[in-house]
């Protein structure tokens, strides 16, 4: 208990992980190292969902926006540039979290966001390019909102 956050314990078949006040045991799953040794996922179209180790990705075209949540995301699909890239995050990652100014590293924002080490392990991007577009399952990036002059608007859900 009295171990620096982020410190680790393992068996044969659990870890146990200091997570600021709170300790977390986990089972070690074959499934858990595939969220380390996942490869990125390329999306050449927006015909397709494509599976993900979080679930199902979906693009769709639409002509109203609707209400967003953590699952779903709005985008200016003209913003976009194919390839689209999922992948997990790695240090040094930027985006700039859509209402705020200016940018934040990923490591800052999971910080913020109280993140556990494990959760962190799980987080998924899709990138345009080397942008981020949305760390999936939290926040979309300001730069490839929706405005007044968007033209085709595209609706990103994973289920």
């Amino acid at each position: 208990m009295t171990a620096q956050s982020g410190k680790q314990v393992f068996s044969a078949t659990h870890q146990l992980l200091k997570n600021r006040d709170t300790l977390i045991l986990s089972e070690l799953k074959t499934e858990d190292s595939q969220y380390e040794n996942e490869t990125s996922v390329i999306i050449n179209n927006f015909e397709n969902e494509v599976a993900v180790s979080l679930g199902i990705i979906s693009f769709k075209t639409v002509e109203i926006l609707e209400k967003s949540d953590s699952t779903t995301v709005f985008i200016d699909k003209e913003k976009l540039k194919l390839p689209l890239t999922v992948r997990h995050w790695k240090e040094g990652d930027y985006f700039y979290p859509l209402g705020m100014q200016g940018k934040k590293k990923l490591s800052k924002y999971f910080k913020d966001r109280k993140l556990s080490l494990l959760d962190k392990k799980k987080v998924l991007l899709l990138c345009s390019q080397d942008k981020i577009v949305w760390v999936i399952n939290h926040r979309a990036d300001d730069r490839f909102k929706v405005t007044n002059q968007t033209k085709s608007i595209l609706k990103i859900k994973l289920s």
